[in-house]
C-alpha cells in the first residue's frame, strides 16, 4: 500500500467508534501471521535445516578422511536425474 492509502485507512479507523475490545481484536488481526508469512518461515526453516545437515556431513567426512563428491559430479548427477 502507498503512504496515502495507509493514511486514508488510518483516518477511517480513527473515525470508527471502537471499544477497547474491538481495538484489541483489530490489533490482533493486524499482527496475525498470514499464510504467506507462514510459508516463508517454513521455507527458511527447511533451507536452514538442509544447509546445516550438509555442513555437518562435510565436517564428518573431513574428520573421517572421506573424499566428498565434487560440484561438477553433483551437477552432472542432478542433470541426469532430470532427464
Amino acid at each position: 500500500m502507498t503512504a496515502l492509502a495507509l493514511n486514508n485507512l488510518w483516518t477511517y479507523i480513527e473515525s470508527l467508534s471502537l471499544k477497547k475490545k474491538d481495538r484489541e481484536w483489530l490489533a490482533g488481526k493486524l499482527l496475525e501471521p498470514t499464510a504467506e508469512d507462514t510459508k516463508t518461515a517454513q521455507q527458511k526453516a527447511y533451507v536452514k535445516e538442509t544447509l546445516t545437515r550438509a555442513l555437518d556431513e562435510v565436517k564428518r567426512a573431513k574428520r573421517e578422511g572421506r573424499k566428498l563428491q565434487s560440484l561438477d559430479d553433483l551437477t552432472e548427477e542432478l542433470e541426469m536425474e532430470e532427464a
